[in-house]
């Protein structure tokens, strides 16, 4: 009986766990698409790792949620040879309801 009580009471906890990873991982989703098709096209993407997923008000841009996400972007130089050039990105990415990224700041470090 104690068993059946206690995992009524974790149920929601768990339950609520599963959604917040599920959203982050389609905010990860739709933040790859946004690099790989408006940023950086034609160039390789490799995420390195996104922060927590956080709850932001903003009336006038109707940004819901925002998330830092570090990744390298590889390109290729054309010197006296090609040499791939690898180059770390930290992102902060605005998002409305619907995950769409709407806005994004970057810093980039080396």
């Amino acid at each position: 009986m104690r068993s059946v009580l206690l995992s009524l009471l974790f149920l929601p906890l768990f339950a609520g766990a599963q959604i917040n990873r599920s959203a982050k991982e389609f905010a990860s989703e739709r933040i790859g698409d946004y690099i790989t098709g408006k940023l950086f096209k034609d160039l390789s993407y490799q995420p390195v790792s996104f922060g927590e997923l956080m709850n932001h008000e903003d009336k006038d841009l109707d940004i819901a949620w925002t998330i830092e996400h570090k990744f390298v972007i590889t390109d290729t130089e054309f010197a006296d040879k090609k040499t791939a050039v690898h180059t770390s990105y930290k992102f902060l990415f605005y998002l409305d309801r619907q995950m769409k990224v709407k806005k994004a700041e970057t810093f980039i470090s080396n």
